[in-house]
């Protein structure tokens, strides 16, 4: 991934490790799911400082209540702490497991957007519309230009943009 941040949040620190860590990108990712864009993509962030760490093999061990706590600590990482603490806890399972701990071994050396889509797909905490706008957000402000990435999702199903701190129309 690019050094360059992504820019889904006004939070410069929160954009900078979504370019530059793909467990925290998955992670915003599965957070994506009815709250803002800016809150989802920022929950990387806020989980790395409160734990210390975004280390997926480290996460998956956390005892449930335990990541529940961290995730319902105010302000809240989501608004529906509980259920995404037990999603983002699975997910980094699977990158711990299936990907050696690393989340952009899920896309690293694939050929094809398809490829890439399956992937994500299979990930705890993905449907159709998180796969294909990781597909399109992969490409855009990734650089992992692949063949067809163009056919998933649209601008409008990505998270929000930001420039210097203000959301881009």
């Amino acid at each position: 991934m690019p050094k360059a941040a992504y820019p889904f949040t006004p939070d410069q620190d929160a954009n900078e490790l979504l370019a530059s860590s793909g467990t925290a990108l998955l992670i915003g990712l599965c957070l994506e799911q009815q709250v803002r864009s800016a809150k989802a993509m920022s929950g990387p962030l806020a989980l790395k400082q409160r734990l210390g760490h975004l280390d997926a093999a480290k996460i998956a061990k956390i005892p449930d209540a335990k990541i529940q706590a961290v995730f319902r600590k105010p302000p809240a990482i989501h608004r529906f702490p509980g259920m995404m603490a037990k999603r983002v806890k699975a997910l980094c399972a699977r990158i711990a497991d299936d990907y050696g701990n690393d989340g952009t071994r899920v896309w690293a050396r694939l050929k094809s957007s398809e490829e890439v889509y399956r992937r994500l797909r299979d990930l705890p905490g993905f449907g159709d519309g998180k796969a294909a706008s990781g597909v399109r957000i992969l490409a855009k402000f990734g650089g992992r230009l692949l063949d067809g990435w163009r056919r998933y999702s649209s601008d409008e199903d990505l998270p929000w943009l930001y420039r210097e701190g203000e959301r881009v129309e």
